[in-house]
């Protein structure tokens, strides 16, 4: 019995070893000999036993396998994936970008050098873009230069959107005097009227003269040793935009808050904005555009900044884009760590920018650029304009750069499986009053027309960004109040809020947890199976 299961134990064993692109790392050459040793040692066991002859069609089979992939592993071009043979989902999907990845091209730079000797990232150039910062900006330059060490801080490039007075001056009565602070580096930059962000993060990424740049708004304290990860990942991949983990900034000391939160990825809409959200990549689809590095080279490469765009907002979804669709990547630092201010209505955190923000131009100009034939879908949303891109021609050509179908694939897990696109979308109609739920979830007269009254949901997982999200829009069912009213929340496209957890039962029923069920105000029935809980589910 024993040599009857050895004589399949061995070509298994061997085509499993094969199939595994052997887990003790032998390189394929190793593989070859001891399949063709085994191979023999079955077939003179199988003549010397005869009575065995009625397992030869199933040890056929087997032996066919084996020859098969032996003859793959000598032409891995045929197929990479079975050469590379990835046993993890990680590597497999590792293997998947690699096959997708824009070809390396050398190219030169501003000043001469060549991105492929990029990788030599040692210096970094801060750009802060401050309008009537004033303080901030002083605070901002103080903790920048104090951790930073000297050998990696190359300059901080402090570019004045016509500031009044100027920030420069403030410098001088500064009693720090940081402006003479050989440690800082400190340059100044000035525009004499205010021109917006992305244009006075231009002037100063094309000034820049370290291996590195990083725009950091001009109200932040970066943590000690946040430059080491950023310089590391540049090294990396000199294609790379680095985003460090963005903390809260407690005005009172300007410095990190105990117990701040942590944040680093945003996702793009289709409406052309951004969202956080956070999963275990490292990759960042979308940045949030205060804070962010990038080698020179890459940065002078794909043309730096849309110069078509005023104000602020918007480029961070440009410069997304430009990153993933022309042969780069976007990832976080972990390690470093910047603390950011937020706008909380402190007096201290408001925005003094005299100029107002041309969003949906900026974003206008993003879908116009990038999102091809999806550009409908943002158009049909509203809030953006129609733009001349004409300016990313040049640029898109010279680095190749992929259609926005490959943004989507490139993320598929959040786009697709987490219901950022919907697969359907429905009216939710309750039976008993005929009516459809509505915005703040409220029910009223059902319409296809209305978009307030759609949502969608992935049938398969049980959730659209985790539960029922509201057609368009970032807005999801989330928890009752104590009352026992729905209210909406950001929709978490990873599916981790439990408050976002809402199952549709074959009874018609929209539960939530075990025992609520969604009803409408003035309904609730006496028997929580009454009919008038019942919704039913219209397609759109």
């Amino acid at each position: 019995m024993l040599r009857q299961l050895l004589i399949f134990l061995i070509p298994v064993a061997v085509l499993l070893w094969q199939l595994a692109g052997a887990p003790w790392h032998l390189p394929h050459l190793a593989l070859w000999p001891l399949s063709l040793a085994a191979l023999l040692i079955e077939a003179v066991w199988l003549g010397k036993r005869r009575s065995w002859l009625r397992f030869l069609p199933l040890l056929l089979l087997l032996w066919i396998a084996q020859a098969t992939i032996l003859l793959l592993t000598l032409l891995p071009e045929v197929m990479h994936p079975l050469h590379v043979a990835p046993r993890r989902r990680e590597e497999a999907e590792a293997v998947l970008e690699e096959e997708h990845h824009v070809p390396s091209t050398v190219a030169s730079d501003a000043f001469g050098g060549e991105l492929a000797d990029a990788g030599l990232a040692e210096t970094i150039s801060v750009v802060l873009p401050c309008a009537e910062e004033r303080q901030n900006a002083i605070w901002t330059v103080e903790r920048f230069c104090r951790r930073t060490p000297a050998e990696v801080l190359k300059e901080i490039i402090v570019v004045d959107d016509g500031s009044d007075p100027p920030l420069e001056e403030l410098f001088q009565k500064d009693e720090k005097r940081l402006d003479q602070d050989p440690a800082c580096r400190l340059r100044f930059l000035r525009h004499e009227q205010t021109t917006g962000l992305m244009a006075a993060k231009l002037t100063g990424g094309r000034e820049a003269r370290g291996d590195v740049v990083a725009f950091i708004d001009c109200h932040c304290a970066p943590q000690m040793h946040w430059h080491k990860e950023i310089l590391e990942q540049v090294r990396i991949n000199p294609r790379r935009m680095v985003v460090s983990a963005i903390t809260d900034l407690d005005m009172d000391t300007f410095d990190e808050k105990k117990d701040s939160q942590v944040n680093a990825k945003c996702y793009l809409t289709f409406d052309a904005d951004f969202k956080w959200f956070d999963d275990d990549s490292d990759f960042i689809p979308t940045i949030s555009g205060g804070l962010v590095a990038m080698g020179r080279a890459w940065f002078n490469l794909t043309g730096g900044f849309d110069e078509g765009m005023h104000g602020w907002g918007g480029e961070n979804l440009d410069q997304s884009l430009r990153a993933w669709l022309c042969g780069g990547d976007i990832v976080r630092a972990k390690s470093s760590r910047i603390a950011h201010m937020w706008r909380t209505g402190d007096r201290r955190t408001a925005t003094h920018y005299r100029i107002k923000a041309r969003s949906t131009n900026n974003r206008g100009r993003v879908v116009a650029a990038w999102f091809g034939p999806f550009k409908e879908v943002a158009r049909s949303a509203g809030g953006v304009d129609e733009a001349d891109v004409q300016n990313y021609a040049n640029f898109k050509q010279r680095l190749n750069c992929r259609p926005f179908s490959y943004f989507i694939y490139r993320f598929r897990k959040l786009y697709l499986e987490g219901g950022v696109i919907a697969k359907e979308s429905f009216l939710l109609q309750e039976v008993s009053t005929g009516k459809c739920l509505h915005t703040s979830a409220s029910f009223s007269d059902c319409a296809k027309t209305r978009r307030l009254q759609l949502g969608n949901v992935d049938r398969l997982t049980g959730k659209c960004c985790s539960g029922l999200r509201l057609h368009g829009t970032n807005n999801c069912f989330d928890f009752f109040d104590s009352k026992g009213g729905i209210h909406m929340y950001s929709c978490d496209v990873m599916g981790r809020n439990m408050n976002q957890q809402y199952q549709l039962q074959q009874d018609g029923r929209l539960q939530k947890g075990e025992q609520d069920c969604i009803v409408a105000q003035g309904h609730l029935p006496k028997d929580r199976a009454a009919r008038d809980e019942r919704i039913s589910g219209l397609p759109s």
